[in-house]
């Protein structure tokens, strides 16, 4: 397989990763790593690929808002393995105990391990390295008064982009 057609094959799966986290879609999160695939996010998560996914969706679930942005990606081919870093952003809001609202903003790294298995990409390995996080706290009455969003356990595989796309 090509340089370019191995990193196109990647790219689709960095990209596939915040549209399944976004619509909470374990099933198309899980699709992206290996059954031996594991995961460092440091202070977070450390373990399975699969158990991150699972942790994922507890985190995630009960977000008011959660929205990630993929930004610059690097990817460098060296065969039937490949490694990538990707800059990512998520905008996360989130109720707390107190009643009122964190808006979260996050910047990270991906840095991703991939192998060739067949004619499939499949993630290998992730370490997240967090390099901004800020938190703006709102009550809710200033955050019902300036802000509106999707809730994202609302939405999930009925989220229209699938229909868009037949899936």
């Amino acid at each position: 397989m090509s340089d370019l057609l191995a990193q196109s094959a990647i790219m689709r799966l960095i990209h596939t990763y915040p549209r399944g986290l976004d619509r909470l879609d374990k099933e198309l999160l899980l699709s992206i790593g290996h059954m031996d695939a594991t995961v460092e996010f440091p202070g977070m998560y450390s373990g399975s690929w699969a158990g991150f996914v699972d942790w994922l969706m507890g985190a995630h679930t009960d977000m008011l808002y959660n929205r990630h942005t993929i930004g610059n990606v690097l990817i460098e081919v060296r065969g039937n393995e490949a490694v990538s870093e990707t800059t990512a952003t998520a905008h996360l809001v989130v109720k707390r105990s107190d009643g009122d609202i964190e808006n979260r903003e996050t910047h990270s790294r991906y840095l991703d391990s991939w192998r060739l298995e067949g004619d499939r990409w499949w993630l290998t390995g992730r370490r997240t390295m967090r390099d901004y996080r800020s938190v703006d706290i709102l009550t809710p009455e200033q955050f019902a008064s300036t802000t509106t969003y999707v809730h994202a356990a609302d939405v999930g595989r009925h989220d229209s982009s699938y229909a868009h796309f037949g899936r």
